[in-house]
């Protein structure tokens, strides 16, 4: 139940993240919300084994929406939650400061990781400066999302809880 909610509620940022990104001029201001969900499974409850599946899902999604080669956010996702789950185990801090550091932090490394990638690939990359830029932009925005879908992410893990509860003592839950 978890895992499918989790893995739903990515999907549904990527459709407002890329609806968003078509509907306002200044598409560098998109937040990465989905890899923020990553970087949420990283520093909570999430198994090694697990986390790295749903995390590779929902980069293999993200490559799908972007139109990126199928690997790049694949890659960088499953990276930015064992990231993460190191953080998670060396620094043990807690709280909406920290949840939008860390996230401001581990976007900004995967996007200059995915520069450096689309850089050696591509061979109309463009201006380096510019696309610097843009990640240090997207870096921001998805800092200040982050608290807000660190909230979805407990709602989500609440609703499990509660379901499995119910579950164990034979009840149906009807919503």
């Amino acid at each position: 139940m978890r895992t499918t909610g989790t893995i739903l509620f990515a999907f549904l940022l990527l459709v407002l993240q890329s609806s968003f990104a078509h509907l306002v001029p200044w598409d560098m201001f998109v937040p990465n919300a989905a890899l923020t969900v990553v970087l949420y499974m990283g520093l909570h409850d999430h198994d090694l084994g697990r986390g790295a599946i749903v995390s590779f899902s929902i980069g293999y999604m993200m490559d799908a929406f972007a139109g990126s080669p199928i690997g790049l956010f694949t890659f960088v996702s499953v990276a930015v939650f064992l990231i993460s789950k190191l953080a998670a185990w060396r620094l043990f801090l807690q709280g909406w400061i920290f949840e939008i550091i860390l996230a401001w932090f581990l976007v900004l490394v995967a996007g200059g990781v995915v520069l450096a990638i689309r850089a050696l690939v591509d061979q109309d990359f463009g201006s380096l400066l510019t696309h610097a830029k843009i990640v240090g932009l997207r870096a921001g925005a998805t800092a200040l999302v982050a608290p807000f879908v660190f909230g979805g992410m407990r709602w989500i893990e609440q609703f499990s809880v509660t379901a499995r509860r119910n579950a164990s003592r034979g009840k149906v839950i009807r919503r």
